[in-house]
């Protein structure tokens, strides 16, 4: 489905556009590059120029800095005001009415009667307040989704969103893209200080894994050789990963505290993938 777009040019409401509506309203002069858009991935209102789907279009030949319903509202003042009022629409509009306008607001599921803007998600992923698997939604009784499957917060949404918009965004890296399974298997892992140990391993991908220990074994960045069982043999290990994210956990029903270490595989032996495959399967 593609996308569609709202824009506000001083009083007037206009959508929903098809993105061929909106250049060709731009080149004949009906909407200014300083017009409002709603961004989906956001909920937030910037200038058409800022859009990053919008950002190298070139105005009208003969156009001013105004569409033609000109009165436009300063930037970040724009109204979300209902209005029943019918509303005179261009000729490429085909909805009769407007629909009316609302900001895009997320809801995590534990906290449902909280709601929260684009950037307060963000900053609660940041904060570690919430993982890419935490239940979202943009509806106060869901569905519900994993963080991690919402195309707004994608890497690329996220570069979107940062070269857009004026606010400062919170360093937020997602990078889980593969379904987890749960596992709840010790394995053993080295460290490149040559320092080995066992792991629980909570759950895992067919990219990557995580694991829980009491005490800190390792630093982000680190290198980890993995073999998938509780002992080593053979001085073999099954993978080998990178230590991409470490916080602090508490285990549902239990006061201890323990760490955990999110880990990418980067080389995977014949056995490895064997083991993955067995226990990835839906």
């Amino acid at each position: 489905m593609s996308a569609t777009y709202y824009l506000t040019t001083g009083k007037q409401k206009l959508g929903p556009l098809s993105e061929k509506n909106i250049i060709d309203g731009v080149r004949s002069g009906k909407i200014s590059l300083f017009d409002m858009i709603l961004n989906n991935q956001t909920g937030e209102w910037m200038m058409l120029a800022q859009h990053p789907d919008f950002s190298d279009l070139d105005p009208a030949n003969d156009s001013n800095s105004s569409s033609e319903y000109g009165d436009h509202l300063a930037v970040g003042l724009i109204s979300d005001h209902e209005s029943d009022e019918k509303l005179d629409l261009p000729e490429f509009i085909t909805p009769d009415n407007f629909p009316i306008l609302t900001p895009v607001y997320w809801y995590e599921k534990d906290h449902s009667d909280q709601r929260l803007k684009y950037l307060d998600v963000l900053e609660l992923i940041h904060s570690q307040k919430l993982s890419e698997q935490s239940l979202i939604s943009k509806n106060p009784h869901g569905p519900w989704q994993p963080v991690i499957n919402w195309d707004e917060f994608s890497p690329k949404s996220l570069e979107d969103y940062k070269k857009a918009s004026n606010e400062d965004l919170p360093d937020v890296h997602i990078r889980r893209k593969s379904q987890r399974f749960n596992c709840g298997k010790v394995f053993v892992a080295l460290s490149k200080k040559g320092t080995g140990f066992q792991i629980f391993c909570a759950d895992i991908s067919k990219t990557g894994l995580g694991f829980l220990v009491r005490a800190a074994k390792c630093d982000l960045n680190d290198e980890l050789m993995i073999k998938f069982d509780d002992k080593l043999q053979d001085s073999k290990f099954d993978a080998k990963g990178i230590v991409v994210s470490v916080r602090k956990v508490k285990l549902p029903g239990a006061n201890d505290i323990y760490i955990r270490y999110g880990v990418r595989f980067t080389a995977l032996s014949e056995a490895g993938k064997k083991f993955i495959l067995s226990v990835t399967k839906p």
